[in-house]
């Protein structure tokens, strides 16, 4: 008996983890599959179109203008073949499109998603960035750019545009970073299921950096 023919969620998950699944920055597969389960485990609690987010999930980084030297409509191009590759009807590409560009964080011109799809998808990408799984992918993605890991002498940028977080994360340090983003994450989230998880994140990553911070010290 031949097996049943994948779903167009089945289809889209195998062709994304081909796509990152040796990704060094922590924005590789395994990112991928960790927002992809969060955005489902919130859904189940707020509601939403279910394929919708399972799909927004699973592509939101493929066309990361990151990777395309900060060039937004390349990177939405490039996701949009890779959409029309995967036989996405155009309504739904344009709702992910609307979905992915809306989540990103940009600084102070950050934006709150129009949908709740939108919110979903925000709150569960932003999650990345906080608890254990944010240390580790900080501090990879900081090697990966040259960043420093720390200096006492450099404050964290107390707001920063949008150019000034795609284009000048080098100027920081991994743990200002933390500041500069992640402890302003759990404020912002837009679900009641998304701010319960960030605030233990939350709290999980303070107890981390008072650690780092006492060894640094040479106090531990």
């Amino acid at each position: 008996m031949n097996p049943p023919p994948q779903t167009l969620v089945q289809q889209t998950a195998a062709y994304v983890k081909t796509k990152l699944l040796n990704e060094p920055t922590g924005h590789d597969w395994y990112h991928i599959e960790r927002v992809w389960k969060m955005a489902k485990r919130i859904q189940k609690q707020e509601g939403g179109d279910l394929e919708l987010i399972e799909l927004a999930a699973l592509l939101h980084d493929l066309g990361d203008y990151k990777q395309y030297e900060f060039n937004e409509l390349k990177g939405s191009l490039i996701l949009r073949g890779m959409m029309d590759v995967l036989g996405i009807e155009k309504e739904m590409e344009e709702k992910i499109i609307k979905i992915i560009d809306e989540s990103q964080f940009n600084g102070n011109e950050t934006k709150v998603p129009s949908t709740l799809e939108g919110k979903i998808i925000q709150d569960a990408d932003w999650l990345e960035a906080l608890g254990a799984i944010g240390i580790a992918r900080t501090f990879a993605t900081g090697g990966y750019i040259h960043r420093i890991i720390h200096d006492p002498k450099r404050k964290p940028r107390r707001k920063m545009s949008k150019r000034d977080y795609q284009m000048r994360k080098q100027e920081g340090t991994s743990v200002n970073y933390f500041y500069e983003k992640a402890f302003k994450l759990p404020k912002i989230m837009n679900t009641k299921t998304g701010r319960e998880i960030a605030m233990k994140r939350e709290h999980f990553l303070k107890n981390y950096l008072d650690e780092f911070q006492a060894e640094w010290e040479g106090e531990r």
